[in-house]
């Protein structure tokens, strides 16, 4: 006998289904360069669709970015940056310069 199953992938309230965020696990994010032409080479690729055209202005939703780097990679006038999300030390034993 098979099972009823919904139709439409289910989950619970509150849970990462509703409302993803690439923040959780991301290393880095896009920064826009003033010298973009709003060429939308970036939102064409964005493979998560976090790149939204706005008031003339490419605008990153945090949101939605993985920072897979897609978007800077194919940006033609290299106007989109990569940016380290977390700044400072790594762990709580940092590696010392010239040790390994």
């Amino acid at each position: 006998m098979a099972k009823k199953l919904p139709l439409v992938p289910s989950a619970r309230a509150g849970s990462m289904a509703e409302a993803p965020s690439g923040i959780i696990w991301r290393e880095q994010h896009p920064v826009i360069g003033s010298n973009c032409n709003q060429c939308l080479e970036c939102i064409l690729f964005c493979p998560e669709g976090a790149l939204k055209l706005e008031d003339k202005k490419v605008i990153v939703s945090l949101e939605l970015c993985n920072g897979c780097g897609t978007c800077a990679f194919e940006c033609p006038k290299k106007a989109i940056t990569m940016v380290a999300e977390f700044k400072g030390d790594r762990g709580i034993f940092p590696l010392k310069e010239g040790k390994s």
